[in-house]
């Protein structure tokens, strides 16, 4: 045997025993990165799970499907529904500052706080709905969900909150002293 048969033998001799070896089937399992998220299993930025804070903004998180209407169509549903989840996160910030204003101010009956809820939540949403914006964007490589990052500032929403509370608050407040008079009146 030449010298090149005897290393080509040991070389095949080798494989075939470390392959014999490891007959035993291996199971892929992956490593979940920091600071990500799985959708359907894949890797998502973390926003996308829901875990995105932002000091300057209100954010949420809409999705859609990828529709045969085209990227677009989904693109805008997706925001529509970040927008909508924005506005309801929004009304219960509005709910639960209102109702603590008006515990603190002592004019915390229950049907006030639900109707300056009603009136500063309409006000305000078509304002989040007008201001707010993409921040994010991630589409999902296995099924093509779009995921969109919507946002408004924070400042904006807070100083509509405060200004029609308090507008709400002093009309209610001067048609009690209304009231008060003319009850003294009679």
């Amino acid at each position: 045997m030449n010298k090149k048969a005897i290393i080509n033998t040991f070389l095949i001799c080798s494989g075939l025993i470390f392959t014999g070896c490891s007959s035993k089937e291996e199971v892929y399992t992956p490593n979940k990165v920091e600071g990500q998220c799985i959708i359907n299993g894949e890797e998502a930025p973390q926003w996308v799970c829901g875990s995105y804070e932002n000091a300057t903004q209100y954010t949420d998180v809409g999705s859609a499907p990828l529709s045969k209407l085209g990227h677009n169509f989904s693109r805008n549903e997706a925001l529509a529904n970040g927008r909508n989840n924005l506005v309801n996160q929004i009304e219960l910030l509005i709910k639960n500052k209102t109702e603590s204003y008006m515990r603190s101010t002592g004019l915390g009956e229950n049907e006030m706080v639900e109707r300056v809820v009603k009136q500063v939540s309409k006000q305000t949403s078509s304002m989040v709905l007008n201001n707010s914006k993409q921040i994010s964007y991630w589409q999902n490589p296995s099924d093509k969900t779009i995921f969109l990052l919507v946002g408004v500032n924070r400042s904006d929403v807070d100083g509509k909150i405060n200004e029609k509370v308090n507008e709400i608050v002093e009309n209610d407040q001067q048609i009690k002293n209304a009231q008060k008079e003319l009850e003294s009146l009679k």
